[in-house]
């Protein structure tokens, strides 16, 4: 089974920098934690005044959160493959001008995580903050029998801002013709998004 690195990546599409009003505590949407008990209810989150001119519309927003915000055609993407550890927030999306956007939103929390990551032969850099995490990804390399066979899309146990989908995965995003998404052949991947 291949796995492929999955990142946000919409040319001019709206980005969402703030967690909404009333949220748990940021740290906890970078952890894996369920968390829909704590979310409130009618969340929003808008577009950032930071990118004034980034206004066009995805099926995964760019965000510069831990956490990608998604249509309601992901969550049916999603529902269909049974990816059971997806928790989806509900949100409603906002433009620069505060209006509504058409459609469902939300924000996709991954919850728990893999050890998919092979220590010894991948190259990175540990976190300056938290030392358990890698801040950064020169080669990675991974230890497949070491994920779980029902993990389809998860995020990695020693680098909890990366999301790892499986192949068919992969494939069942493409074949939906959803948008806003680029993916990266995970073995080798040089944590570069380009």
């Amino acid at each position: 089974m291949d796995y492929f690195v999955l990142t946000t990546s919409a040319q001019a599409g709206g980005v969402i920098n703030d967690y909404p009003q009333g949220s748990p505590a940021i740290w906890k949407f970078g952890e894996g934690l369920r968390m829909a008990h704590e979310f409130p209810l009618h969340a929003e989150v808008c577009f950032s005044p930071l990118f004034p001119t980034f206004d066009k519309l995805y099926d995964f927003q760019s965000t510069t959160l831990s956490t990608p915000v998604v249509s309601g055609r992901v969550r049916r993407v999603i529902d269909s493959l049974s990816i059971h550890n997806a928790e989806l927030l509900p949100v409603v999306l906002k433009n620069h001008r505060g209006e509504d956007v058409p459609g469902e939103y939300a924000l996709l929390n991954l919850i728990g995580a893999e050890n998919a990551i092979d220590m010894q032969g991948s190259d990175y850099k540990m976190n300056h903050i938290d030392k358990e995490q890698i801040g950064r990804i020169k080669k990675l390399r991974l230890q497949k029998d070491a994920i779980s066979a029902d993990a389809k899309m998860f995020r990695c146990h020693r680098m909890r801002r990366l999301t790892l989908i499986r192949e068919d995965v992969a494939a069942a995003f493409h074949d939906a013709g959803l948008t806003g998404f680029r993916t990266y052949r995970a073995e080798g991947w040089n944590g570069l998004e380009i």
